[in-house]
């Protein structure tokens, strides 16, 4: 049995997504990184590194501020816990 969903718009997409198992939205994950890499680097070479320190300030950029980790856990006592 075949499956063929059609999604008109990044909404959509990111819904279904979100539904997906955690185990699928991983590889859906790593097929997207390797689609991505393949239609930026046409020529077979890997993107400058000041492109790619672009595209992640981007990504980051991307996000919302969060309340971030508490001081105890990124302190040097944390890690001999």
């Amino acid at each position: 049995m075949q499956y063929k969903f059609i999604m008109s718009s990044l909404a959509e997409i990111e819904r279904a997504a979100e539904a997906l198992p955690p185990e699928q939205q991983q590889k859906l994950m790593l097929f997207l990184g390797a689609r991505l890499r393949a239609i930026r680097g046409q020529d077979g070479h890997p993107l400058p590194p000041a492109e790619r320190a672009a595209d992640l300030r981007r990504w980051a950029a991307s996000h919302e501020r969060g309340p971030g980790l508490p001081d105890f856990a990124v302190g040097r006592e944390a890690i001999y816990d």
